[in-house]
């Protein structure tokens, strides 16, 4: 069985990345077929991943001749080339943040509302609670009645 694969003539393969691993769409004998079912692929789709590839038989497989050695001819990849990976030349969450000069709009209004909802929280707070207690205003708590102690006072009772 070996034997019989062993004279295999190379494949040429396009493949359409799919998630972390690549799915064959066109499997062609010819390189010339090959390059034109690529440009076709790409031509269909110029916004995905695809990649032309040789395949050549690897006689000295353990798996009864179904092992190939591959080499890449051609790789599609629609990502901009400005040699940093990610589009404007930003890697990780910096991509996001606005780059400097570049004018980004405040929502003034949000602000507004956030001071007017301070202000009415306060107001409410005065109402309720009256204002602040100053160092010459009477204490909150009326005085214990003459010759009793504090204690006594609260509790309500004479010498109980």
């Amino acid at each position: 069985m070996t034997g019989s694969r062993a004279d295999q003539p190379p494949r040429f393969v396009v493949q359409c990345a799919k998630g972390k691993g690549w799915k064959t769409l066109v499997v062609e004998e010819d390189l010339g077929r090959g390059e034109r079912a690529f440009r076709e692929v790409v031509k269909v789709k110029p916004k995905g991943f695809f990649r032309l590839i040789r395949l050549d038989h690897n006689p000295e497989a353990d798996y009864g001749g179904r092992e190939y050695n591959w080499r890449l001819l051609r790789l599609h990849d629609p990502r901009p080339r400005d040699g940093s990976g990610c589009a404007g030349g930003r890697s990780g969450w910096w991509r996001w943040w606005p780059r400097r000069g570049e004018r980004v709009p405040l929502p003034v209004w949000l602000y507004g509302l956030a001071i007017l909802a301070g202000a009415v929280g306060a107001v409410v707070l005065f109402l309720l609670y009256g204002p602040p207690l100053s160092p010459e205003s009477p204490p909150a708590v009326a005085p214990p009645a003459a010759g009793l102690s504090a204690g006594q006072a609260v509790k309500g009772g004479l010498g109980r």
